[in-house]
């Protein structure tokens, strides 16, 4: 990744579109202080506790296009996602990572973002979903598989 290429995505990471305060506090539920503590307390808590929860910026640097090349093993893609993470940390805050990392999130193999997400499965903005849709926005990024939960009714899902 060169400069210009951090740079770059630094910038779209800090400007990306906020998401409903709502959507903050239950993911702060779901994940708690992750929002607040970086990476290394996340490592150094799944150390302890066997419970790793992958942070804002990880996720981030995960799903980005510069941390996961087809070409790369396992091992090199999670040392790049870890080191972008780590960088993204010092110019941005997990809020702003996880505002980036859920409207690019791939929740399905056609659906990425929860502006997506939000139109496909409840047709309504972002703005408008309530509380148990914001839930199941969460969920379903803990388990895409899980696209029963936020079926509303009536509502045919995809194959």
């Amino acid at each position: 990744m060169t400069k210009n290429e951090l740079t770059e995505f630094i910038t779209k990471v800090k400007f990306a579109e906020p998401l409903p305060d709502r959507f903050y506090e239950l993911y702060e539920e779901e994940y708690p202080n992750v929002l607040s503590k970086n990476l290394n307390n996340q490592i150094l808590k799944g150390v302890f506790s066997n419970n790793f929860i992958k942070s804002p910026s990880l996720i981030a640097s995960i799903i980005s296009d510069h941390s996961r090349k087809r070409e790369d093993s396992l091992r090199v893609s999670n040392r790049k996602a870890y080191t972008l993470a780590w960088k993204l940390e010092e110019e941005t805050t997990q809020k702003e990572c996880l505002n980036w990392a859920v409207h690019n999130y791939k929740f399905h193999l056609a659906i990425h973002g929860i502006k997506e997400v939000a139109a496909f499965y409840y047709r309504k903005e972002v703005s408008e979903l309530d509380e148990k849709e914001l839930r199941g926005v969460i969920t379903l990024m803990k388990n895409p598989s899980l696209t029963e939960i936020i079926k509303p009714e009536n509502q045919q899902l995809m194959e």
